[in-house]
């Protein structure tokens, strides 16, 4: 329990606390409701009275502060020691030594197990971490695992979108050398049909031709013919008169002139065959060279269009794997967490916090709580608890620190001989004899026995009055010896 503050949970309707302490002046104590100053009243020496009550759950702290900044007695030569005196000057090093222990033992400090322990009060205005051993405040954890989630899940969405639009642009080069395979053999039709076409001119042509030449032929054969009968013929006009003879002549004459007609009109026919021909030729080779060509355009735009989808095809690779990378930075994320978790909850399980009685169950060696009704920490050691309270095995010049040991607490209040004999009540002169003294200077004593005559003797009494003794064999050696000297 502390000696200089007692904590309160407050009930929302008590107004009264007390004052477990002692203090000297009423100037010294101080209370705070949930960490704030609070004005309060004396309702008695040893209670407090705080209206309105406190709200419920608030902690109500009451705290003694003795005033250090003079001493409570300052103390003169040849002046005479009182109770009072001592007592206020001992009782003002006596409080504020527990004030000094009250805070010490309210701090944060390291156990036996070399850990520092904070007694299961929460840490406030810390620093955010920058090495990497550094202690994390909950602010600066949940805001650096909520931007790591939110950087995973934008790179989630975005490698999503990427591979939705590489998926779009693989069906878009799908269709795209759908499109040219169909026109690559759209153009192969036209440059079968083209061919054909050609084929067929070609052979119509030669038939045309063949046609002509036939007719050229029947021409000429019918021309001979007419010939020969108009020859007969003019036999026979010979024969038959003058007459017939002239009327087979005209009969020849109109039948030469005929063949001759006709033997140029299928001349020219066979012309104008040959000529359909050749031009029917012509136009089935540009068909051709056309097919072939848009055949060219087709394989080009197939391979562009090939070219695409494995572009896209890498694109989408590429942005699944960005996709993996961010689940993977997700799931770290997660593990990191999951570890943090871990740890905490392996820290809970040893440690069972604030408890007004002695854990009893489930308990093991290292297992830590902190007991409010002492005010300790206690580790169990495997049978029983023990406090857990620093320790010092030697104390020397070299470890010694803080300010002169009262006298109250077995020092001298003092740092040189001088202060610390009048300290103790021990001056030379004053409250010793001095060595070359006569002890006229010496206080509690109504009356001293005269000196003269009374060489190498000392004083003694009998306890009501003083007389000087004979040495008797005593030296000056055995007197210091006794403390007499």
């Amino acid at each position: 329990m502390a000696n200089s503050y007692i904590e309160y949970t407050a009930n929302g309707s008590t107004t009264t606390f007390a004052i477990p302490f002692t203090y000297t002046v009423a100037s010294e104590v101080a209370a705070f409701v949930n960490g704030v100053s609070t004005s309060f009243t004396f309702a008695s020496a040893s209670t407090v009275s705080i209206s309105p009550a406190p709200a419920n759950g608030l902690v109500v702290r009451l705290t003694r502060t003795t005033n250090l900044t003079t001493r409570a007695v300052d103390f003169s030569n040849g002046a005479i020691l009182t109770e009072t005196d001592l007592d206020s000057s001992n009782i003002q090093v006596f409080q504020a030594s527990q004030e000094a222990i009250d805070t010490a033992q309210a701090s944060i400090f390291k156990v036996a197990d070399g850990k520092f322990d904070a007694q299961s009060r929460v840490i406030k205005n810390v620093a955010n971490p920058v090495s990497a051993q550094d202690a994390a405040t909950k602010n600066w954890a949940e805001t650096g695992m909520t931007s790591q989630l939110n950087t995973a899940t934008t790179q989630a969405t975005a490698a999503g979108n990427s591979a939705t639009a590489a998926g779009n642009s693989a069906t878009a080069a799908a269709s795209s050398a759908s499109t040219a395979s169909t026109q690559a053999s759209t153009a192969t039709t036209k440059a079968a049909t083209a061919t054909t076409q050609a084929g067929l001119a070609t052979t119509n042509g030669a038939a045309q031709v063949a046609l002509a030449t036939t007719q050229a032929g029947l021409a000429t054969t019918n021309g001979a013919a007419q010939v020969a009968l108009a020859t007969t013929q003019a036999g026979l006009a010979t024969t038959r008169g003058a007459a017939q003879v002239a009327l087979a002549t005209t009969q020849a004459g109109l039948a030469t002139t005929n063949g001759q007609a006709q033997v140029a009109l299928a001349t020219t026919q066979a012309g104008l065959a040959t000529t359909r021909g050749a031009a029917q030729v012509t136009l089935a080779t540009a068909q051709v060279t056309l097919a072939t060509a848009q055949t060219a355009i087709s394989t080009t735009k197939a391979g562009q269009a090939s070219s695409s989808a494995t572009a896209s095809a890498n694109s989408a690779t590429a942005s699944a794997n960005s996709a993996t990378a961010s689940a993977n930075s997700a799931t770290a994320g997660a593990n990191s967490a999951t570890n943090a978790a871990s740890s905490l909850s392996t820290f809970q399980g040893i440690f069972y916090g604030s408890l007004s009685s002695v854990p009893t169950s489930n308990i093991a060696t290292g297992d830590l709580y902190f007991d409010s009704g002492t005010n300790a920490m206690k580790v169990y050691n495997g049978s029983s608890w023990q406090v857990v309270a620093p320790t010092v095995t030697t104390v020397d010049n070299s470890t010694w620190s803080g300010t002169d040991l009262a006298v109250a607490n077995g020092g001298t209040g003092a740092s040189s001989d001088s202060a610390a004999r009048t300290n103790l009540g021990l001056v030379i002169g004053t409250d010793v004899l001095a060595p070359d003294g006569d002890g006229s200077s010496l206080t509690g004593i109504s009356s001293l026995p005269s000196q003269s005559g009374n060489a190498n003797k000392f004083l003694t009494t009998n306890g009501s009055a003083a007389s000087w003794g004979a040495a008797g064999g005593i030296t000056l050696a055995k007197l210091i010896t006794l403390g007499a000297i």
